[in-house]
């Protein structure tokens, strides 16, 4: 399903135009947030790649909308930063390489939230790996995986040969990796299918026009709202797999239900479990994005891992759910974007260094001919 999408040029280009439309492109982040989880002062990154400036004029009808969308859910899958007058546009601030080390972010967050990091006292993962708890921990490898892939794709201008070396670097020796961003693109894909009724009759308005071309926030508006509809619509929504998918997602989740109390053959108590597991680490994952010093990286991890809470937030949604807010919307569009484009970018650098071994192996052949003429 994640190739099919992949190969879907439909669905990116219209994933592509909706990222520059003001509706989409504008996010109000924290940039001066404390990091609440890792020791020491965060020292400011010295490359100048990692800065952003926020937007001028303040987009103030968006800011007013976005004050009054403001719901604060105890339980959230994610809360994203409070609204300011403070918004970022991400046709600004393509995501890329910046030469940003976040190296330490990572290794945090796979040793402390991931489920796969916590081990028992023998140093065995508690968890399998087809238990409902890796439904987030592929979520959060393939949001790593879809980064490593926009970092590769930009890290070398007109060098395929040191982009296929670095993709391999990262990802190509990691088919896991590999399959857990396929996991990803298919979770928001199937949360984005879910979430059709709410696309084709939500408001658009965001009194701006951003850094798109349009000549007006009400064209910026019509065209937004056209292209929710263009999504809403595509063939690829209507696929049965696609909504298998969010059946199965939900039946995984079902299983852990809302609290679990494991207890041993002793009756002693030993754990309580449930999916508020879940909402509790996506909170923090949103969170100790606060800990990164790049700019550009801290804007686009965050609204990154936004929108994935807010595809788990919709296939794990009952009738306690929050209606989606534009800020939800927004970065669901934006990560499946995101994924979109990485899953599909894997797949030509997978056939590129497919290709770059049967070629060497042509000529490792051709090489033993030549020796053996010459003997």
């Amino acid at each position: 399903m994640a190739e099919l999408g992949s190969a879907d040029l439909s669905l990116l280009s219209l994933l592509n135009e909706a990222r520059a439309l003001p509706f989409f492109s504008l996010f109000s982040i924290d940039m001066l947030a404390n990091c609440a989880y890792l020791d020491g002062a965060i020292e400011e990154c010295e490359f100048d790649a990692c800065e952003i400036l926020p937007l001028e004029p303040t987009p103030d009808i968006l800011f007013q909308r976005e004050a009054q969308e403001r719901r604060f859910e105890l339980d959230a899958w994610a809360r994203f930063d409070v609204p300011t007058q403070d918004y970022y546009d991400l046709t600004d601030y393509p995501e890329g390489y910046t030469a940003y080390n976040g190296s330490h972010i990572w290794d945090f967050i796979y040793k402390k939230l991931s489920f796969v990091g916590m081990l028992d006292d023998k140093g065995i993962v508690a968890e399998p790996d087809d238990d409902w708890r890796a439904i987030f921990d592929r979520a959060l490898s393939g949001v790593h995986a879809s980064i490593s892939c926009h970092v590769t794709d930009s890290m070398y201008t007109d060098d395929d040969a040191n982009v296929a070396a670095e993709f391999k670097r990262r990802l190509g020796n990691y088919p896991d990796r590999i399959a857990n961003m396929h996991f990803a693109f298919l979770l928001c894909l199937a949360a984005l299918r879910e979430a059709r009724p709410t696309l084709i009759s939500f408001d658009y308005d965001v009194g701006h026009t951003g850094g798109s071309a349009l000549d007006s926030p009400q064209e910026a508006t019509q065209k937004a709202s056209d292209l929710a509809q263009l999504l809403a619509q595509l063939p690829i929504l209507n696929r049965s797999e696609l909504e298998l998918s969010a059946a199965l997602l939900r039946e995984s989740g079902a299983t852990a239900n809302e609290c679990i109390l494991a207890f041993n053959q002793d009756k002693q108590f030993l754990e309580e479990s449930g999916i508020w597991q879940m909402r509790q680490r996506s909170r923090a994952m949103l969170r100790v994005m606060d800990c990164i010093a790049c700019g550009v990286c801290r804007l686009h991890g965050k609204i990154c891992w936004f929108g994935v809470a807010t595809a788990l937030k919709i296939i794990f949604s009952d009738r306690r759910t929050e209606p989606l807010a534009r800020v939800e919307i927004a970065a669901l569009v934006v990560a499946l974007e995101k994924l979109t484009f990485s899953v599909r970018f894997a797949a030509e650098m997978m056939n590129a260094l497919q290709d770059e071994e049967e070629q060497g192996q042509v000529k490792k052949g051709s090489n033993r001919e030549e020796e053996s003429f010459a003997s």
